[in-house]
């Protein structure tokens, strides 16, 4: 027995855009400014690892599966 399939075309989906008027004169950011953590400002900060603390709740830690 010989089925025939049918081919369906899809609809076309145009692209789309959306465009909006700026009030202001400030600029967009294309992109992430670059980042100099404790090395940029005034003044200048550090940076500091801090110990970790275990934190022990009791009872309430436990699992149960």
């Amino acid at each position: 027995m010989n089925i025939i399939k049918k081919g369906f075309k899809r609809e076309y989906i145009k692209p789309s855009i959306v465009m909006f008027a700026m009030s202001n004169e400030e600029y967009l950011l294309a992109a992430s400014p670059n980042v100099r953590p404790g090395g940029g400002g005034n003044p200048s900060g550090s940076i500091t690892i801090e110990p970790l603390v275990p934190v022990d709740g009791g009872d309430d830690d436990n699992l149960v599966g």
